[in-house]
């Protein structure tokens, strides 16, 4: 009778064990496996840093170059894959690192549509996506990732307008989109964003007025050369950017006398 208790009793423990086991390596395989679809996805690697490096399945994730995983949970939480050269498609599967707080691909040349995918990673805080070759709209979905402090999706193709949803970001403080082909007007709602300190939207092709809202906000730096922004400067606007310390409005059609403060 105790064998069989003990038989027992070893059994529910075996059973035990293998019903906790997948649930945290699944989690590590869904990064794992993110990360894999990512490099499949390159086509060119001129330094072989991942398509002939440590990105391999014999080796641990979190031991990858470029790589970053947090102690205890063995999560991706950064992956900084800045100025190596890369081409392809970015892998919507990176939508599924969603322990990943900082997202870097500046200097490469991914091409295509950002993925919206990406608006799944709700713990980003970095986004950095200049890249050179992304086309199409700006994701609304990016609108979801609220704990982002940085993004910048300079230096691409990208077209159509700034998302209305952008309004929304409760933590964002430098938002980075020049060199497009971002058109339509400043939208108003960005003067939402309270804690907006830099806004860069060099070279798109923006019209009309910059609205007022924006005016209220604690900015630091407005960048707005090279679009066809227009209307007069209202002369309130050095007392109301109180905090400025850098503003470029030149190559633009601005009419009338600037404010005294700016001459």
């Amino acid at each position: 009778m105790g064998k069989l208790i003990f038989l027992a009793l070893l059994e529910l423990l075996l059973a035990s064990l293998l019903m906790f086991r997948p649930a945290v390596c699944s989690s590590n395989f869904t990064d794992r496996d993110a990360l894999l679809h990512f490099k499949s996805a390159i086509e060119v690697n001129p330094t072989n840093t991942i398509k002939g490096g440590n990105w391999t399945v014999e080796a641990n994730f979190c031991e990858w170059i470029s790589v970053v995983c947090s102690n205890r949970r063995q999560r991706v939480v950064a992956l900084d894959l800045s100025y190596m050269g890369l081409q392809g498609r970015l892998s919507p599967y990176l939508g599924n690192l969603s322990f990943l707080v900082s997202l870097d691909l500046t200097n490469n040349s991914f091409y295509g549509t950002i993925p919206k995918e990406i608006g799944r990673l709700r713990r980003l805080k970095e986004l950095v996506l200049q890249s050179y070759q992304f086309e199409g709209n700006i994701p609304l979905n990016l609108a979801q990732c609220q704990n982002l402090k940085l993004m910048s999706l300079a230096l691409n193709k990208l077209t159509g307008g700034i998302p209305r949803e952008f309004g929304a970001f409760p933590e964002l403080q430098q938002l980075f989109l020049s060199f497009n082909d971002l058109g339509g007007q400043i939208p108003s709602f960005l003067g939402n964003i309270s804690t907006l300190q830099v806004i860069g939207l060099v070279m798109n092709k923006l019209t009309g007025s910059i609205p007022p809202t924006l005016f209220n906000r604690s900015l630091t730096s407005v960048m707005l050369t090279y679009n066809d922004l227009s209307g007069s400067l209202p002369s309130y606007l050095c007392y109301r950017w109180s905090n400025i310390q850098r503003l470029l409005l030149s190559h633009n059609q601005f009419s009338g006398l600037l404010p005294e403060m700016l001459t």
